[in-house]
């Protein structure tokens, strides 16, 4: 079957699901078509749509909680709650892969029941013939073909979507795919995860109470992770340890991925209740590698600056940090960002977590910025949603803790790091050169502007904007007299031809009086169209 028809059928299928979960309702109540206040019975609608059009949805979803920009709290509610379970694919399928990728041989026994069985992938427990315990990861037959049809459907709405939508060019829809198909693609490659499982456990190893589990090399493929076995439980609140050590964990786990955000640029982006271990030792397992979010070094550098500027209350610093993140345009209202940044961000001091809603600032500093035509990248909502899963786990653990207190008591550490990258020799360097060079060429360039100056041949280019609003009023009044002119010269015409031939006068009028009576129903409908 060719993609073409694949994509169609896709869409057939996306289209019954719609209209049985009652879609339209919810895309209604989130702004994508008309407006109608926000349900829960149409978040739950929507959420149930998701879940049923199988992995690439519930990976939009999952992505979409990120963003309490675009959707309504009630949504973003329910897209937390979004379950990615499907029955297991039948073990006889997956023992086939295991043996196409690394062979059966290394394995003393793999357990035919799962331990979770997901829409990408599978985990069996294993032992390996040397004793060690481990877990086989699998990623299920078949579900790369459906991803990529699903992806290809959903970036090709995505480019319908900002062709003629300016709310859609606004929250950037077709980043929002591509940000989606890189993360489905990692996912689906285990050979990425495995690198990725390494390299956050190199980031934490300075951290003796947060552990990654090894991979156990050779036996890794695109298809295929084996892993060290774990065990442990959800965190919850009661987790049934010393206060003391409650605290402390909480601590120390919220900063480790601060830490992650502003000082590596590489950080565990899905921290959530189902991948985050308490072990019997009192330690934090963290699971499930993915998902792993990377910033430039501009971006870390920017949100680095950005949590302390929100730590120490300094509004100003904040509206400047977020703007020179964002695209803005002449429509983009600069000054009400300020004053309403200034209005809020107080109200997140001297709080404890658990009056503070989960991510609460930085969803609200997306909120502000939608609002007042303010497009933030989107690795900002994937940095908000990661600590804010972060401070959920810290809030099981010790509920007193005050993120905001410890991003403040963390501003010099982070300072200094952020100096030493900086004093690199090899990016001080880089640096110096890219800098002196642009230096060096200013003494040209600016008496190569003075002379076309004397000789009066400089040039200045000036590119006309905002007048949309202009050419629209004259399309409209042009319009309009042209319309009128036909609607004359129709009635000069027929009142001609009424002494010749009656029925084609009849005709000309009746035309005229159609076209007439239209114009004045638009005049007084819409005015100044037509």
């Amino acid at each position: 079957m060719g993609k073409r028809m694949q994509r169609v059928q896709r869409a057939l299928e996306v289209g019954r699901v719609a209209r049985r979960t009652r879609l339209l309702r919810a895309l209604r109540e989130i702004g994508v078509v008309g407006e109608r206040d926000a349900t829960r019975e149409g978040a739950v609608a929507f959420r149930h749509g998701l879940e049923e059009l199988g992995t690439t949805f519930v990976k939009l979803g999952q992505l979409l909680s990120s963003r309490p920009d675009l959707l309504p709290d009630v949504y973003i509610e329910e897209l937390t709650r979004l379950v990615d379970e499907v029955p297991p694919a039948p073990f006889v399928e997956i023992q086939r892969t295991i043996a196409g990728d690394i062979g059966l041989e290394p394995f003393a026994r793999i357990d035919e029941q799962p331990l979770a069985a997901a829409s990408i992938a599978q985990i069996h427990g294993a032992l390996m013939a040397d004793g060690r315990e481990v877990v086989v990861k699998v990623r299920r037959p078949g579900i790369e073909e459906q991803v990529e049809v699903d992806l290809s459907l959903l970036r090709r709405t995505a480019a319908f979507m900002e062709e003629h939508s300016e709310a859609a060019r606004i929250i950037q829809m077709h980043a929002l795919a591509e940000e989606l198909d890189a993360h489905l693609r990692a996912e689906l490659d285990f050979v990425d995860e495995a690198n990725s499982t390494e390299l956050i456990a190199a980031e934490l190893a300075d951290y003796e109470e947060l552990i990654v589990p090894r991979v156990i090399r050779p036996y890794v493929t695109e298809r295929v992770l084996v892993l060290e076995r774990i065990e442990g439980e959800r965190v919850v609140a009661d987790h049934g340890l010393p206060a003391e050590r409650a605290a402390h964990l909480a601590r120390t786990f919220f900063r480790a991925y601060v830490r992650q955000v502003t000082r590596d640029g590489t950080y565990h982006a899905d921290p959530h209740r189902g991948n985050v271990l308490l072990t019997p030792d009192g330690r934090l397992a963290l699971l499930d590698f993915g998902l792993i979010g990377r910033l430039d070094d501009d971006t870390r550098t920017a949100l680095s600056l950005l949590l302390l500027a929100v730590a120490q209350n300094r509004a100003d610093d904040v509206a400047d940090l977020i703007l020179g993140l964002s695209l803005t345009s002449l429509d983009s209202d600069e000054p009400g960002f300020q004053h309403e940044l200034r209005r809020k961000l107080p109200r997140y001091h001297g709080r404890a977590l658990a009056s503070i809603r989960a991510g609460e600032a930085l969803a609200d500093l997306q909120r502000i910025c939608l609002r007042h035509g303010i497009s933030l990248p989107t690795s900002f909502a994937l940095v908000g949603k990661t600590l804010s899963q972060a401070d959920s786990i810290a809030r099981a653990l010790d509920p007193d803790l005050d993120p905001i207190d410890l991003l403040r008591e963390d501003a010099l550490v982070v300072m200094l790091a952020e100096a030493g990258k900086r004093l690199e020799p090899t990016a001080l360097l880089s640096y110096v050169t890219t800098q002196a060079e642009a230096v060096m060429r200013l003494p040209r360039r600016l008496s190569q502007t003075i002379e076309r100056l004397e000789a009066g041949t400089l040039k200045v280019g000036i590119q006309p904007t905002g007048l949309d609003q202009i050419e629209h009023v004259l399309r409209s009044t042009a319009n309009r007299v042209g319309a009128a002119m036909i609607v004359a010269g129709l009635l000069i015409a027929s009142a001609l031809m009424a002494r010749v031939n009656d029925y084609l006068a009849t005709i000309g009028f009746l035309l005229a009086s159609v076209i007439g009576l239209y114009m004045l129903w638009k005049i007084v409908r819409t005015p100044g169209e037509l």
